[in-house]
């Protein structure tokens, strides 16, 4: 019996967390004190930096010599390679394990299982894994894998009354990511119901749709759903407001991950 898609998402998410753990990845939280960029930040920079060491010596050769290397490192920090946990035997078998699961029940593999709910450009967003299953164990195509974290796309400063400056962010990255919800979510506490229009960018077209909202609700950081609540968007064009709106109030558009692994 082909595994069911409840138990595959336990798997990939498992994975997907041991991958963002290993590398204590800080684009899935910033609340991680181990991994690569943490460590890079208490002896590759700043005061305890081999760099700031090397400058303290009084030691022109050694100086000399090795201070060039530190500086590199500081100005940029070492990344783990994409799809290096590949190179770990007991992962790399973990992987070939679902892939030929998949084989056995006549897919070319677990990603071509995968596009087959999903759809080649992404609109039947069924089931897909976290982008760090897709960054750090690869296999999966960026249709198949969803934004790893909750990611600012735009942003809009009310000026006044259906007034106000939208301020593009960055989109989603089409070979990284498949589309995601958009919604609206609150930058401080609102004065006012401003009727939002969006618009997004498909993800599996390129083309534009205007999304609608009223924001209702005031609070800071509250979310509020567009009139398309479906996994599709990659990006926004422009942001306005029919009415509504108090100078100095401030919202965004923000495009959802798809599901928090943190517990899986």
């Amino acid at each position: 019996m082909i595994i069911t898609n409840n138990d595959l998402r336990a798997i990939a998410d498992k994975l997907a967390r041991f991958a963002t753990e290993s590398v204590g990845d800080p684009e899935f939280s910033d609340a991680f004190n181990a991994g690569m960029e943490k460590a890079s930040e208490d002896v590759l920079s700043g005061n305890n930096s081999i760099a700031k060491y090397l400058l303290d010596l009084a030691e022109e050769d050694v100086t000399a010599d090795l201070l060039p290397a530190a500086r590199d490192l500081d100005e940029n920090h070492p990344t783990p390679a994409d799809g290096f946990l590949l190179a770990i035997k007991g992962v790399a078998s973990m992987i070939s394990a679902l892939n030929a699961h998949f084989r056995r029940y006549n897919y070319a593999s677990m990603d071509a299982y995968l596009t087959s709910i999903n759809g080649a450009t992404g609109l039947t967003p069924t089931l897909r894994f976290h982008g760090h299953f897709k960054k750090y164990l690869q296999t999966i195509s960026a249709q198949n894998a969803f934004v790893p974290s909750d990611t600012d796309i735009a942003s809009f400063a009310v000026t006044g009354a259906a007034a106000g400056t939208y301020t593009h962010i960055a989109g989603i990255s089409k070979t990284q990511y498949a589309g995601a919800k958009l919604v609206l979510k609150n930058v401080g506490a609102l004065n006012s119901s401003p009727v939002v229009t969006v618009t997004g960018k498909s993800w599996a077209t390129g083309g534009t749709v205007s999304l609608t909202a009223t924001i209702t609700v005031h609070d800071d950081a509250h979310e509020t759903d567009l009139s398309d609540t479906n996994k599709l968007y990659m990006d926004v064009t422009n942001i306005t407001i029919a009415s509504g709106g108090t100078g100095g109030d401030h919202f965004k558009v923000v495009a959802k991950t798809d599901r928090d692994i943190s517990a899986a």
